[in-house]
């Protein structure tokens, strides 16, 4: 089925790629019905990784058909706090699993409320979702890690110490206070990504719809460039033991035995503990050497837009198509 440009470009641009370990478990938990392993890996900012699968096992079948709604309602929870609209926030927060929703960057929802300064969503969420005040990201830092480093002369840190948060929680060995008084985590960085990443799904959005082609090459490019931009920074790294760690809410660790279960994990139906699926630097991080940073940030987005165009075209000659195409995008760019 030939795919439109929109599809072409969330394909190439949001898909992730899971370390072989893991997308022999992922596969393997399809083929058992394992939904509450399943939905740990959702709910720990990873659904990315098991959209479009397929099943002959009719429970995890109607989980997968299932997940497209469960990981938009994800995102329009993490995009209304990002927009402080608390009132949405209260309709779509209705238990403590969507309270410990992360994103694909390992955030749960108030994380992201710290990190936009979201005050009274903050105030909201401590007080009603107490599971989430020491739930970790992906580096284990919780939302009084945030909180120490929001310079806001230590207002969220009460508000979070009121309502029974961890003062003393270590990420790699460091409290929140060792945050508040070394500048070592910006949080504008981090609302600098989020507001980049929103605007490149909305330019995405306006600029191909119903199929029609962005009007040349350089204009693809630029598009692409956004995305690129938001580096998945907390999936990177990250790991100390083989990229197969991970860390439940209660910040323990657990090794990853490589036959779909864990070591502590608990394979009962208590769902709303969700276990936090810690995935590491084998995903996908961005390059961390100087040559392929400056891959990454100079043709990268030309390239990945050339692949998404033969994944449209399917043209019979697909290398002297990318070879036309990138002429093209040259002669366009050099007019300018």
């Amino acid at each position: 089925m030939r795919l439109d440009t929109k599809q072409a470009l969330k394909q190439i641009l949001h898909t992730r790629v899971a370390p072989s370990y893991l997308e022999s478990n992922i596969q393997q938990w399809l083929r058992e019905g394992n939904l509450a392993k399943l939905e740990q890996l959702v709910m720990s900012g990873c659904g990315d990784l098991v959209l479009d699968k397929k099943s002959n096992n009719p429970e995890a079948q109607i989980f997968l058909k299932e997940l497209p709604s469960l990981l938009s309602n994800i995102d329009s929870i993490h995009r209304a706090i990002r927009e402080g609209r608390i009132e949405s926030i209260k309709q779509l927060i209705t238990n403590k699993r969507l309270a410990l929703a992360r994103d694909k960057h390992g955030c749960t929802p108030l994380h992201t409320a710290i990190i936009h300064e979201k005050t009274e969503i903050i105030r909201f969420l401590a007080a009603n979702f107490p599971l989430v005040l020491n739930a970790p990201d992906y580096n284990k830092r919780t939302a009084m890690h945030y909180a120490a480093a929001a310079r806001d002369g230590g207002h969220y840190l009460k508000i979070l110490g009121k309502a029974g948060a961890d003062p003393m929680a270590v990420d790699n060995g460091r409290t929140p206070d060792y945050y508040r008084r070394n500048a070592v985590f910006d949080l504008k960085l981090l609302k600098e990504r989020d507001v980049e990443e929103l605007g490149a799904d909305a330019l995405l959005s306006k600029s191909v719809q119903h199929g029609d082609f962005p009007d040349s090459p350089s204009e693809s490019a630029d598009l692409l460039s956004l995305h690129s931009s938001g580096v998945d920074t907390g999936r990177k790294g990250l790991g100390k033991g083989g990229g197969r760690e991970y860390i439940d809410d209660e910040g323990e660790m657990i090794e990853f035995d490589g036959n779909g279960d864990g070591d502590g994990i608990d394979d009962g139906e208590d769902a709303e503990k969700n276990r936090f699926e810690h995935l590491l630097h084998e995903r996908l991080g961005m390059p961390t050497s100087d040559n392929g940073l400056y891959l990454a940030r100079t043709v990268a987005p030309v390239l990945t837009k050339a692949l998404a165009e033969v994944l449209l075209r399917r043209p019979a000659n697909p290398i002297g198509f990318i070879s036309d195409w990138l002429v093209k995008y040259t002669e366009e760019t050099e007019q300018f």
